[in-house]
């Protein structure tokens, strides 16, 4: 007989298990950053953004990403929002 979870009680949530608030698990971070979670995983393993390990799960820190989102080249967050004020009106 396999190891199995214990059954959700009813009322309990259904499907995976997230993070909420300012720590993101990939599927959330890779949403927030516009990328697929292959990519985002790929990014990791090479070191390219900042994440933490929680046991054995990658997570990642909001305000770390937007950090490193403004150290990347190309336009900062202010002007995108601009260009997009003026594509939406």
């Amino acid at each position: 007989m396999k190891n199995l979870p214990p059954r959700k009680k009813p009322g309990q949530g259904l499907g995976q298990r997230t993070i909420s608030g300012a720590a993101l698990d990939v599927r959330q971070a890779s949403a927030f950053l516009g990328i697929s979670e292959k990519t985002l995983r790929g990014q990791v393993s090479r070191g390219l953004v900042p994440y933490r390990r929680l046991s054995a799960r990658i997570i990642f820190l909001r305000p770390e990403l937007e950090a490193w989102l403004q150290t990347l080249d190309g336009c900062n967050l202010e002007e995108a929002k601009n260009n997009q004020m003026a594509r939406c009106g």
